[in-house]
């Protein structure tokens, strides 16, 4: 009589352990043949066979001797065999009385001998075996046995490696898919900020404004996004918001001269002169460039009861002049509140009239008219500037922005790589020469000059963020991903 074997306690435990190898119903191995080959040698048996009982059947991942791959598990000698932890040997099947009435007995094959040494996982579980099979009785001796246990363990070893390459291969696609979604969100936020760029350039600022909002509300450290909000605030004549949101901005990111200085401006208009005086002193400390680069100036009140004169550094406020005056490089250039650069323009054009030789009035009036974003005609006069001054890096830098403005990337290229060829340390040139080639989708060459950027200031967070874009735009996120954490590094 047939006696189908029990099942293990563990059952479920013991599937679900044999599911972590993911080996049923895979193609033959080598590695598996080369076992199967050595247990019938070792033990002189026309049949070996590395099965794995299933649910419901032994399925066979290597065999010599039989054609079949599967058969079910209520004939399997195999499913007595996993319920122990030394080897099964059934010298003579006819007298056993659990197989002797077995159809792999009493039909083909006709099995009368069989030993199987049980695969047993490092947690105890046994999942199949390594069994030799003959059609004659016999056994087999202590060595056999041995060599048939030993050979067990190898097959447990090659399958502990491939549960190993699939735990690794799971984690590293979910580590792949969690970047992919941070990239994805990174990516989400950071074409909000840019369509707020791209709204507050042109002059949409309430619109921007509610995108720089969005963004906050996304990514609360992106602090670049309260710079950006406090101008289009500024511009819609709320100063208040406008400071709220520099202030905020200016705390972390306390070494940025072009904050200080817009903030100053607010400043000023709203009367805080000592709080404007301490930003252009600060924003003159971090860069004394800064200044004399962008046409800035020192607001400051006058009357005619408190006259008094300023000097800071290289801008010097006289006092005899009514209103708010504003002098750069000893280069006088008046401005009312209500039209700053139209004023400012007006007295660069009277300086040019008197002095038609100095390079620091045309220097100005091209500023101004960079400010009024007139750059055609900002172009004209730095070229006038350079033709009385060849000398002067800043301008060519200053040219290059205006060109590049304009869209006349050839001449932006050039004016940025002769700023590079009289200050090779400038990095706002290399920053020019990466947005132009940005411009000209030439990413590789803008993440080359981003990079000489950085390494002349490594703390310019809004590099990385270029940097970052023009990595994207290659697909190599691995490393657009580095430079937006070394920005989250900063500011942390």
């Amino acid at each position: 009589m047939n006696l189908q074997a029990p099942l293990p306690t563990n059952e479920l435990a013991r599937l679900a352990a044999l599911r972590q190898y993911q080996i049923l119903d895979t193609a033959p191995e080598k590695v598996f043949d080369d076992f199967t080959f050595l247990a019938a040698q070792i033990c002189r048996t026309p049949i070996a066979v590395i099965s794995f009982v299933d649910g419901d059947r032994q399925w066979f991942k290597s065999k010599v001797g039989v054609d079949v791959d599967c058969t079910p598990r209520d004939v399997a000698f195999c499913a007595y065999t996993i319920m122990q932890k030394q080897p099964l040997v059934v010298p003579n099947a006819l007298k056993d009385s659990r197989f002797a009435d077995n159809p792999l007995v009493a039909n083909a094959p006709s099995i009368r001998f069989y030993a199987g040494a049980p695969l047993i996982t490092p947690e105890g579980y046994g999942i199949g075996t390594l069994c030799v099979i003959d059609t004659v009785p016999r056994d087999l001796s202590l060595e056999q046995q041995e060599g048939l246990r030993a050979l067990s363990n190898q097959v447990i070893a090659q399958l502990e490696m491939r549960r190993n390459v699939i735990t690794v291969s799971r984690t590293v696609m979910q580590r792949q898919q969690q970047e992919a979604e941070m990239r994805r969100n990174i990516e989400f936020i950071e074409v909000i900020y840019r369509r707020g760029l791209d709204k507050a350039h042109k002059g949409d600022y309430e619109a921007a404004i509610v995108d720089f909002s969005q963004y906050l509300q996304l990514k609360p450290d992106g602090f670049k996004a309260h710079y950006q909000r406090g101008l289009a605030l500024h511009r819609l004549g709320d100063r208040q918001g406008a400071i709220a949101d520099l202030n905020m901005y200016v705390t972390y990111n306390p070494n940025d001269a072009e904050a200080r200085y817009s903030r100053g401006l607010i400043r000023s208009e709203l009367g805080d002169y000592n709080g404007a005086t301490a930003d252009y002193t600060k924003a003159m400390s971090i860069n004394p460039d800064y200044i004399n680069n962008y046409s800035s100036g020192l607001l400051l009140p006058q009357s005619q009861n408190n006259h008094q004169g300023i000097s800071l550094d290289s801008v010097n406020v006289a006092s005899t002049q009514p209103d708010y005056q504003v002098t750069i490089d000893s280069n006088i250039v008046t401005s009312e509140l209500t039209s700053e650069y139209h004023r400012a323009t007006s007295k660069s054009t009277e300086a040019l009239t008197s002095h038609p030789q100095n390079a620091e009035d045309y220097l100005n009036l091209a500023n101004n008219f960079y400010k009024n974003e007139e750059f055609i005609q900002a172009v004209e006069n730095y070229t006038h500037a350079l033709q009385l001054d060849g000398n002067n890096y800043r301008i060519y830098l200053n040219r290059g922005n205006a060109n590049y403005k304009l869209k006349k990337y050839g001449e932006a290229i050039e004016d940025y790589t002769q700023t590079l060829r009289m200050n090779p340390e400038s990095d706002k040139a290399y920053i020019g020469l990466g947005n132009t080639c940005s411009k000209l989708k030439n990413y590789d060459k803008a993440i080359e000059y981003y990079t000489k950027a950085l390494l002349v200031n490594p703390k310019n967070d809004k590099v990385y963020i270029s940097r970052g874009n023009a990595r994207s735009k290659l697909k190599d996120y691995t490393g657009a991903m580095e430079d937006y954490k070394k920005v989250w590094a900063n500011k942390e």
